[in-house]
C-alpha cells in the first residue's frame, strides 16, 4: 500500500522554493544598477583662438600631500602667469569630499590682461588650504558640477583618484558615504556633471596624476583621445608644465594688445586709476585673422601674426579727446613670452624692432590720458561792463572746492573780470561767488557745467552784480565830500532825518535849505526836519496833511512826538493804534520816550485794542491770552503777568496726574529688533533625511549586496527548516 504524500511536505517544498528565488531575485537589485549607466557625450572642440575663458579644477583630497597641494597651486599660477597681457580669463575651483570643498571659495573667472590682474588672481591661488580630514574624499560629480552656471570654453580637471562621493553627502536618503570607497553611483554622477559642461560647449581636458590613477574613468568625464582628451601625469611636480601648455596652446603666434585709460591727467579728477579702453579700434598690418579689431570688455584684442613675425606692427584709431600717453618715452611696452622686447613709436602706436619666434605669445600695453580741460566765465554790471575784484569758489568732481580770485594764481587770464582755469579733469564743476566787488551785491546763484571729451573747453554765464543801495562803485569823494549821496535828489538836504538831523543835507546848493518853495515851502521834506509835524504848509496851511487820516497834522511817528499817528483808527484820539501793538500810544521806539512797544508794555493784558478799542481790558482781564489751547505752561512772561494761561481748562492751574497721561504700552512682547517673540520652536534638521524625494540613484556594491544576501539567507534557512518539519511529521505519521 502505497502511502499518500503529506500536505505539509507539499508546504515545505514550495516555501523552500520560493525562498530560494527571492534570495536570487534580491541578489540580482543588489549588483544591478537601477539604470542604465549614463553614456558620456563627446567631449567638444576648442575654438582657434587668444581669448579663451579657462577654468581650473583642483583636487584637495586626502590623498594629496602638503607638497602636492603646494604643486598644484604652482601649476594653477602657471596657467594666469602664462597668458598675461591676452583676453584670456580665469577661474580657480577646488573639491574634496565637497565641491566647493567648504574651506576655501572659488576663485571666479579673472581677467589676465594685465601684469596686476594676474598678480591680485595668483594671490587667491596661494591662499588655498587643506581641507580637514573628515572631508578629504574625491567628489567628481560636485567638483565638476560646481562650473555649470558660468560658462567656460575649456575646464582643465586636475585629480589623482578615483571618485569616492557625489552629491552633498549627508543631504539626502541613501548619500551618506563621505567619500570611503568608490560605488557605481559617484562614476554615473560625474558623466552626468561632464555631459552638462559638454552640452554647453565646453571642453574638459582630464589630468589623472600619479601612478594609482584610473584612465577609463579619466576618459568617462573628458573623451578617448590620449594627448587632447586627458594626459597622466607621473607626479605633481610635473604637473606645471602639462598646465602651463594645454591653457597658452591656442595663443601662440598672437599678438595681443591691451588698451587703458589713464584719467588722472589734469586736477580735481574724481578717480585717478587707470581703467581698461573698451570699445577701441586697433589694426594690424600682421594680422592674418582680421585686420581691424575692437578691444573687448577687458580692454584687450588678438591678432594671429604672420610667420615670421618681422617688424610687427599695430595702431590705435584716436577718440576724440585722448592722446598716447608715453611709457618711459615709447608708446607701448612689449613682452615676448614674459620677455620684454623693444619698440619704436610710429603714428598712434608703435612698431617692434626684433623679431619674434612663429610661436610666441607677444602682448603689448597702450595708454592713453584724458586731455585735460579748461573753464571760463566773466563778471559784470548790470550794463556788461567787466567788473574787477571778484571772487569765486569752484566745486569739482572730486568734491574738493577751491578759490579763483580774479588775477589771482588760479586765474589764467589777465584782463579784470575775465576768469579762465585750465588742466581741469573731466567732470562736473559748480560755481559760485563768495566775494563781490567793492560797492556791489553778491550774486547769489550757482552754475554747473561739464568738461568732457567732447567739450573740453566749457563756460559758465557771465554773473552779474548789481549795484548796493546809495553806493558809489567810482569811489569819488570829491563828488560828495560830506558823503550825501545826491544832492540833486533832496533838495533839502533830508534823505535821512539820523544823518541830517538839522534836515540840511547839502547847504552849497541850498544855502536857505528851500529846494523847492512850491513843493516845500517850508523847506521841510521828511518830518526828521519838521519838528512840528508841518510837511508842506502851502499845501496844508495848518500843517495838517490829512485830516481824514492824520487830524493831528501829524504824518510820521518820527514828527508826531505825542505818539499820535492816525485819529481815524484811535476813536479816543489818544494816539493808541494798536493796544496790543503800542500800548503806550506809541509806534516807534524812537518817538517813545517810555521804550514800550509791545505786548512786554500791556500789563492789563490787552491783546488788541483795534478790534476792541474801549473794552481792550476786559477782554482778558486776567492776562489768559489762550485759554482754549488748555496748556499749563507759560507761553511768554510778560504776556501772562498774572501766570495763568488756560483758566477754562485747568482753573486749578495744576498739572494734570502723570499716572493718568502716563500712555500704558500693550500687554504683548516685543523684542529688542522690533519682532514679537512667538511660542514654539522650529526644530532643526541638520543632518536628517526627512524630506527626501529618493530620486536619487540607490548605492550599489558591496553594502547592497550583503543587505539582499542576509535577507536572502534567512529566507532560504526558513524554508529548510519547514521541510525539515514536514518530514518530521510525515515519519510520526508513518
Amino acid at each position: 500500500m502505497s502511502l499518500r504524500r503529506h500536505p505539509l511536505a507539499k508546504h515545505g517544498a514550495a516555501v523552500l522554493a520560493s525562498s530560494v528565488l527571492a534570495t536570487f531575485a534580491f541578489l540580482g537589485a543588489a549588483v544591478a544598477p537601477a539604470q542604465a549607466a549614463p553614456e558620456p557625450q563627446p567631449n567638444p572642440s576648442l575654438a582657434d583662438r587668444c581669448g579663451l575663458d579657462i577654468g581650473v579644477v583642483l583636487d584637495l583630497s586626502n590623498s594629496l600631500s602638503d607638497r602636492d597641494v603646494d604643486d598644484s597651486k604652482k601649476a594653477a599660477k602657471a596657467v594666469a602667469s602664462g597668458l598675461t597681457g591676452t583676453p584670456s580669463r580665469v577661474s580657480v575651483n577646488s573639491f574634496a569630499t565637497f565641491g566647493p570643498d567648504g574651506t576655501n571659495d572659488p576663485i571666479a573667472a579673472t581677467s589676465v590682461s594685465t601684469a596686476d590682474s594676474v598678480s591680485e588672481l595668483n594671490e587667491q591661488i596661494d591662499a588655498l588650504r587643506r581641507v580637514p580630514q573628515d572631508s578629504g574624499g574625491t567628489n567628481w560629480d560636485r567638483g565638476l558640477g560646481q562650473l555649470n552656471a558660468a560658462h567656460h570654453d575649456l575646464v582643465l580637471f586636475v585629480t589623482d583618484g578615483k571618485p569616492t562621493a557625489y552629491g552633498v553627502p549627508g543631504s539626502e536618503r541613501g548619500n551618506t558615504d563621505r567619500g570611503t570607497r568608490t560605488d557605481q553611483i559617484d562614476i554615473d554622477k560625474a558623466i552626468e556633471s561632464a555631459n552638462e559642461l559638454k552640452s554647453q560647449g565646453t571642453k574638459i581636458v582630464g589630468l589623472g596624476v600619479g601612478s594609482g590613477i584610473n584612465e577609463d574613468n579619466i576618459k568617462l568625464v573628458s573623451g578617448q583621445t590620449a594627448g587632447d582628451d586627458y594626459y597622466v601625469i607621473s607626479d605633481y611636480s610635473g604637473l606645471t608644465e602639462q598646465l602651463r601648455e594645454i591653457a597658452t596652446k591656442s595663443c601662440r603666434g598672437s599678438l595681443n594688445v591691451t588698451k587703458l585709460i589713464d584719467p588722472g591727467a589734469g586736477e580735481h579728477g574724481e578717480s585717478t586709476d587707470v581703467y581698461r579702453g573698451e570699445g577701441w579700434t586697433i589694426s594690424s598690418p600682421d594680422s592674418v585673422d582680421g585686420v581691424e579689431k575692437t578691444t573687448n570688455a577687458d580692454g584687450t584684442v588678438s591678432f594671429k601674426l604672420k610667420t615670421p613675425a618681422e617688424g610687427v606692427q599695430a595702431s590705435e584709431e584716436q577718440q576724440e579727446g585722448y592722446r598716447l600717453q608715453p611709457q618711459s618715452g615709447a608708446n607701448a611696452v612689449c613682452t615676448a613670452d614674459g620677455r620684454e622686447i623693444g619698440t619704436k613709436n610710429i603714428a598712434d602706436g608703435f612698431e617692434l624692432t626684433e623679431t619674434v619666434d612663429t610661436d610666441a605669445i607677444v602682448a603689448c600695453q597702450i595708454i592713453n590720458e584724458q586731455i585735460p580741460g579748461a573753464l571760463s566765465w566773466k563778471k559784470v554790471d548790470e550794463d556788461g561792463k567787466a567788473l574787477a575784484g571778484a571772487e569765486f569758489t569752484l566745486t569739482g568732481p572730486d568734491g574738493r572746492d577751491f578759490v579763483v580770485a580774479d588775477n589771482g594764481e588760479l586765474d589764467a587770464d589777465e584782463a579784470a573780470g575775465q576768469f579762465e582755469v585750465t588742466d581741469l579733469a573731466w567732470g562736473d564743476y559748480t560755481i559760485k561767488e563768495t566775494s563781490a566787488p567793492e560797492g556791489y551785491v553778491l550774486a547769489d546763484e550757482t552754475q554747473t557745467v561739464t568738461i568732457s571729451g567732447e567739450k573740453r573747453e566749457a563756460a559758465f554765464s557771465d554773473i552779474v552784480n548789481e549795484k548796493e543801495a546809495g553806493a558809489d562803485p567810482d569811489g569819488d569823494a570829491s563828488a560828495d565830500p560830506n558823503g550825501e549821496a545826491d544832492a540833486a535828489t533832496d533838495p533839502a538836504g533830508g534823505e535821512d532825518g539820523s544823518a541830517d538831523p538839522a534836515g540840511e543835507e547839502d547847504a552849497s546848493a541850498d544855502p536857505d535849505g528851500a529846494a523847492d518853495a512850491a513843493t516845500d515851502p517850508a523847506g521841510d521834506e521828511d518830518g526828521a526836519t519838521d519838528p512840528a509835524g508841518e510837511e508842506d504848509a502851502s499845501a496844508d496851511p495848518d500843517g495838517a496833511a490829512d485830516a481824514a487820516t492824520d487830524p493831528a497834522g501829524d504824518e510820521d511817528g518820527a514828527t508826531d512826538p505825542a505818539g499820535e499817528e492816525e485819529a481815524a483808527t484811535d476813536p479816543d484820539s489818544s494816539g493808541s493804534e494798536d493796544a496790543a501793538t503800542d500800548p503806550g500810544d506809541d509806534e516807534d521806539t524812537s518817538s517813545d520816550p517810555v521804550g514800550q512797544e509791545d505786548a512786554t508794555t500791556d500789563p492789563n493784558g490787552a491783546a488788541d485794542a483795534a478790534t476792541d478799542p474801549d473794552s481792550g481790558a476786559t477782554a482778558d482781564p486776567d492776562g489768559a491770552d489762550g485759554a482754549a489751547t488748555g496748556s499749563d505752561s507759560d507761553r511768554s512772561a510778560s504776556a501772562d503777568l498774572s501766570g495763568n494761561d488756560s483758566a477754562s481748562t485747568d482753573p486749578d492751574a495744576d498739572d494734570s496726574d502723570a499716572e493718568n497721561s502716563d500712555s500704558r504700552t500693550s500687554a504683548s512682547s516685543t523684542s529688542a529688533d522690533g519682532t514679537t517673540s512667538a511660542d514654539g520652536a522650529t526644530g532643526s534638521t541638520e543632518g536628517s533625511d526627512s524630506g527626501s524625494d529618493g530620486a536619487h540613484l540607490p548605492r550599489t556594491g558591496a553594502a547592497g549586496a550583503m543587505t539582499f544576501g542576509l535577507l536572502g539567507a534567512i529566507l532560504i534557512g526558513g524554508g529548510i527548516i519547514a521541510l525539515l518539519v514536514t518530514r518530521r511529521r510525515k515519519s510520526d505519521l508513518v
